[in-house]
């Protein structure tokens, strides 16, 4: 568990790191494979990530996401997010994609686990941000 300030790096403290495994031991993770589980699509389009950080609202998964699109630049890794309060099937289409790292907040993570879009088998590595507001 981490406590700091605002904009003191909490972010990028767990991404980095993770991130860093995803690109270093992807083959390892199972990434790559052409179907069933490691980040590929299956034949029901689920999504099996390595990486998982939840948030408690939809700005922060947002913020979170953004971050790792900007450290994950010009690699193999393609992270994604799913949020309540926006719609769900562009989400589904952009997971529909490949997910090696899910931000997500926990209600809509729910919902796409029962649609059978999203397993979490696959989970190496998790971050819960601001945990205590969960």
């Amino acid at each position: 568990m981490a406590c700091a300030q605002t904009g003191s790096g909490k972010t990028a403290a767990f991404l980095v790191p993770t991130l860093s495994q995803i690109c270093t031991r992807g083959h390892e993770l199972g990434i790559g494979q052409n179907v069933g589980r490691g980040g590929r699509n299956d034949r029901h389009d689920r999504q099996y990530p390595v990486g998982l950080v939840l948030a408690p609202t939809r700005e922060l998964a947002s913020q979170i996401y953004d971050e790792a699109r900007k450290f994950a630049y010009r690699s193999h890794v393609r992270p994604c997010v799913v949020y309540g309060g926006a719609g769900i099937g562009s989400q589904i289409r952009e997971l529909a994609r490949g997910c090696h790292l899910l931000v997500a907040t926990p209600g809509r993570l729910v919902d796409m686990m029962e649609r059978g879009r999203v397993g979490v088998e696959n989970v190496r590595f998790l971050a819960l941000d601001e945990a205590d507001r969960m």
